[in-house]
């Protein structure tokens, strides 16, 4: 007996450190700061079909302490990455060259990654799409974690799918709340919204169910006992009250859950267009050159 006492008490004892190491670990990464409310889905989920077999997308990340500098991180990660894909062996001297427009960097600047080696140029061309990016917390000081999403060709003249982003969903979350509550609410990207909706729904529906059955109970014991009958008439009204006030906060809740379906934003997500066909062709003119065209 003794010795199953210390057994149990020396595994509460591991259970409670674990769980305290576990929350001092969770306490010590603290999110401060974040580029959008919630994650967009090519970062949570997944990254968009592509439209065509010339390129490909890329999810790149990386830390440090100013977002610039993490940001530069990505473009030398998404530079070993590219080396790898295309096997680019031995010392390569790599050229990021980016496009601007009006003087400045656009949010979906094109890159082109050269790489020498020897007498040999590899010429690889990526664009940026989309960038997320937190400020976390470290006991040790805070630093950027940033997310960026590429497009990485796979041929010489890729076609690059045009993406813009949106945090509308019109009718797709509305139709699967009309099925089932809190669904979406759950496909846009808000769970826990989406989960209280669904459990506030399933308790509801408990309660109409109970106070129905002992409206009913109440009922049948007043027709058998009737010297109680003022009694039981009594306390079937005041079940039959309860189950109208749930059968009213459950409708209340459900259009409540269609509109927040249609009407509130969403996860950040990618729309498709038509592909941009990038081609390099030399120019005519008073200047010798090499320009760039974008075919839509």
């Amino acid at each position: 007996m003794k010795k199953t006492v210390l057994k149990i008490g020396r595994m509460v004892a591991i259970a409670s450190s674990c769980f305290l190491f576990g929350f001092v670990d969770a306490s010590a990464q603290k999110i401060l700061r974040k580029s959008e409310n919630m994650r967009p889905v090519w970062l949570v989920s997944k990254t968009p079909e592509t439209t065509n077999e010339t390129f490909h997308y890329q999810l790149v990340e990386a830390e440090n302490e100013s977002l610039e500098k993490a940001r530069h991180d990505c473009l030398l990660a998404l530079s070993r990455y590219i080396g790898q894909a295309w096997k680019i062996s031995g010392e390569a001297e790599t050229d990021i060259r980016m496009e601007q427009k009006n003087g400045a960097y656009t949010e979906s600047s094109v890159y082109n990654f050269h790489y020498k080696i020897e007498n040999e140029e590899i010429s690889v061309t990526t664009t940026k799409y989309d960038e997320y990016w937190e400020y976390v917390y470290y006991p040790g000081g805070g630093r950027y974690h940033c997310y960026v999403l590429f497009g990485v060709a796979d041929v010489p003249v890729p076609r690059f799918d045009r993406l813009s982003f949106t945090r509308k969903y019109g009718v797709r979350g509305m139709v699967r709340s009309l099925i089932v509550p809190g669904w979406g609410q759950m496909y846009k990207g808000s769970t826990v919204k989406g989960l209280c909706i669904l459990g506030g729904e399933v308790l509801l529906a408990g309660g109409i169910i109970v106070s129905e059955s002992l409206r009913s109970s109440y009922v049948k014991k007043m027709h058998e006992q009737p010297k109680h009958q003022q009694t039981y008439n009594t306390k079937a009204d005041n079940w039959e009250n309860v189950r109208n006030v749930c059968i009213g906060a459950a409708a209340a809740l459900y259009v409540y859950n269609l509109i927040d379906a249609i009407v509130m934003n969403g996860r950040k997500r990618a729309v498709v267009h038509r592909p941009v066909q990038f081609a390099m062709y030399p120019s005519v003119g008073e200047c010798n050159g090499v320009s760039f065209a974008l075919n839509f």
